[in-house]
């Protein structure tokens, strides 16, 4: 991804951010490595003794509604509290259900100043309503996610779109 400053990338890979409680959210189209490079911080932060854990944001939803459906939501979201970084994979691929989207906002609202959280999206802020459901509820997360935030802007041609059209012209070759 050309247009990203790699001295961006280096400064998160300190892991400095999850020192200091704050957020990055990588933000861009489909297939411009913005799960690769949450999965390459997470792993730095391990590496540096920080706990991580990696959700979808679908995964974590599901696992909320469960842990809720158990009653064990509580004991889930303290879990989660403790974690010094979480990432959450692909918000805005699938729409999430109100009572689960509540729930994601108050996992968010549980890390404010306390937790970093790195989070991967395809749509642009203002779209986040159509997979939350709720403005209200979106511009609170959005309010707590990039108060203390880094971001990154990953747009451009996908790499695996980009590598399927080498192979297909070699084969045609």
């Amino acid at each position: 991804m050309p247009s990203i400053d790699p001295l961006s990338v280096h400064r998160l890979a300190s892991c400095e951010f999850v020192a200091k409680a704050q957020n990055v959210l990588l933000v861009g189209s489909s297939g411009t490595g913005k799960t690769h490079l949450a999965t390459a911080i997470a792993i730095e932060a391990c590496k540096r003794k920080h706990s991580v854990r990696f959700f979808t944001v679908s995964q974590l939803v599901e696992t909320l509604i469960e842990a809720r459906s158990e009653r064990m939501l509580g004991r889930l979201r303290a879990k989660l509290k403790k974690v010094n970084l979480l990432v959450l994979d692909e918000l805005g691929f699938v729409p999430l259900p109100a009572n689960g989207a509540e729930l994601l906002f108050d996992v968010v609202s549980d890390r404010y100043e306390r937790g970093s959280i790195i989070l991967t999206t395809n749509l642009p802020f203002e779209e986040w309503t159509s997979v939350l459901a709720s403005e209200a509820l979106t511009h609170a997360m959005l309010d707590r996610l990039t108060h203390h935030v880094h971001i990154l802007e990953m747009n451009g041609r996908s790499y695996r779109l980009a590598r399927a059209s080498q192979i297909a012209r070699r084969g045609a070759a």
